[in-house]
């Protein structure tokens, strides 16, 4: 039976070490910068799920409250990119020319100001694609398609900025956009910016660097598993 679900969910963050930074804050983003976390009502259509959260954390002002364990938790094999090196298909659901198609779509969204709900952004620089990105986010789907899970937290309790920071991304601010279900670039690039948060995630100024993977594993409840990590490094 083919399968015909998708589910969606962010991560909207925030990060400042010794500096306040202008956010437009929501409620969830107040529950969350307490540690708490809130997630909106899970909505069903007829043949589509979606889930959403949020959540937004402080950053310590150490980098040691950052750091995790760095064992790979994901069952199978995950690749780890050099610098330079063509994405693995593995990595990109095999889909063709995936990094420049990601990239372009981005910064088409980003080059026009446009309302993520009820806030309204203004247009944003171009992302830059970043390796180190690309392989924390690589290694977060391949873990949630090997496992059959959907969630910003890995299985073994790492948030998605312990990825970032264990993929070696010194980061000042840095986001998570999830998606599972879609077969295409073009399906969860709609799929995120018609959402407020992921919409706001997208358009988010302070991120400067991107990168994006897709994980497809047909044994598993979504087979397409996306993460997109967004940051500003130090």
């Amino acid at each position: 039976m083919k399968r015909n679900t998708c589910a969606l969910a962010l991560l909207g963050v925030l990060f400042a070490a010794g500096a306040s930074q202008a956010h437009a804050f929501s409620w969830s983003d107040f529950y969350s910068r307490f540690n708490r976390t809130y997630s909106t009502t899970t909505t069903a259509a007829a043949t589509t799920t979606t889930r959403l959260a949020t959540t937004t954390t402080a950053a310590a002002t150490t980098t040691t409250s950052r750091l995790a364990t760095t064992t790979t938790m994901a069952s199978t094999p995950s690749t780890t990119l050099a610098a330079g090196t063509a994405l693995p298909a593995a990595q990109t659901c095999g889909l063709p020319n995936f990094q420049q198609e990601v990239i372009s779509r981005i910064n088409q969204i980003r080059a026009t100001a446009r309302a993520c709900g009820s806030l309204t952004y203004a247009a944003a620089p171009p992302l830059k694609w970043n390796d180190k990105l690309f392989n924390a986010a690589a290694g977060h789907s391949a873990d949630m398609a090997a496992k059959n899970y959907f969630s910003h937290t890995s299985l073994d309790g790492r948030s998605f900025s312990q990825r970032i920071t264990n993929a070696g991304y010194d980061w000042r601010a840095a986001g998570e956009n999830i998606a599972a279900g879609q077969t295409s670039v073009a399906q969860v690039m709609t799929a995120w910016v018609n959402s407020p948060g992921h919409c706001a995630n997208l358009m988010n100024k302070n991120f400067t660097e991107v990168g994006v993977a897709c994980v497809k594993n047909d044994a598993s409840s979504y087979r397409y598993y996306w993460t997109m990590e967004l940051a500003q490094p130090r």
